[in-house]
């Protein structure tokens, strides 16, 4: 059993998320827990810039359970997160469309953006939420190859139109600064510690 895994396994753990990926990364960690999920208006204030705009969403999707931990069990930890792309100051959400997330695939082509990933932990006395920042570099891309990924891999329900660990994160990534994990869809090394911190307030 892991250091973290033993530090929880006397804790309910609920993760507010839906996503296969962030439902593998925190199977990664060790954690037993239960997914429950529940629908969230993702909208935020102008104003907010980087990493508070999904550290914002992701304390939004943490409220939504407040009035659940009273008939939740005392040690129960809601955790909750949301990933964005983030380029020349613009949010790049899930893409509406096929053609949404064709023009999101040509604005990151040759370029660098950022994908940001909030997370929050909310317990019946105590929450927390931080967010973290991966730098990733995408080669041009040919408009063959976009459409190409668009229409076999279907990536609408991917923030910026891409999984780093599909097809096109194989042929078109050519460098990443920070975690991988993130791009994927949860921090794991800082959750990781960020969790054990919490667990000891």
């Amino acid at each position: 059993m892991s250091i973290l895994a033993d530090k929880l396994k006397n804790y309910n753990i609920i993760l507010a998320s839906g996503s296969p990926r962030r439902k593998e990364i925190l199977g990664m960690l060790g954690l037993d827990f239960k997914v429950i999920t529940k629908p969230t208006q993702e909208k935020f204030p102008d104003g907010l810039t980087g990493g508070d705009i999904p550290e914002f969403l992701a304390r939004l999707k943490a409220e939504a359970f407040d009035d659940d931990f009273e008939s939740f069990p005392d040690n129960t930890i809601v955790i909750t997160a949301d990933t964005i792309v983030y380029i020349d100051g613009e949010v790049l959400g899930k893409p509406k469309n096929r053609t949404d997330a064709i023009f999101m695939l040509k604005k990151l082509s040759g370029r660098k953006h950022e994908v940001l990933t909030g997370v929050c932990f909310k317990s019946k006395n105590n929450s927390i939420s931080f967010s973290a920042k991966t730098d990733v570099w995408f080669r041009d891309l040919t408009d063959d190859e976009i459409i190409f990924y668009v229409d076999n891999y279907k990536p609408m329900d991917k923030a910026g139109a891409y999984a780093v660990q599909e097809w096109i994160g194989a042929v078109a990534i050519s460098r990443i600064e920070g975690s991988y994990y993130n791009v994927v869809g949860l921090p794991s090394q800082m959750l990781y510690n960020q969790l054990l911190n919490f667990v000891s307030l």
